[in-house]
């Protein structure tokens, strides 16, 4: 197996020539797979943004059922 991995690295040597727009589609696919993955790995958690001080932003509201005329 290590030598198929060595082989296999020593293949990398070569060189290629690719033009700009497949360097910036593959450059732009590895960006949006990173962003992808650091939201699905990020901790879940609930973050409120203020500090409540009567600005009427509460989390779990109260709210009485609204009367029907």
């Amino acid at each position: 197996m290590i030598e198929k991995v060595k082989a296999w690295w020593d293949e990398l040597d070569v060189e290629v020539t690719i033009n700009k727009r497949e360097l910036f589609l593959g450059v732009l696919a590895c960006v949006l797979a990173g962003i992808l993955l650091g939201i699905f790995s990020s901790p879940k958690k609930r973050t409120m943004i203020g500090s409540n001080n009567g600005n009427n932003n509460i989390t779990n509201p109260k709210q009485e059922p609204e009367e029907q005329e």
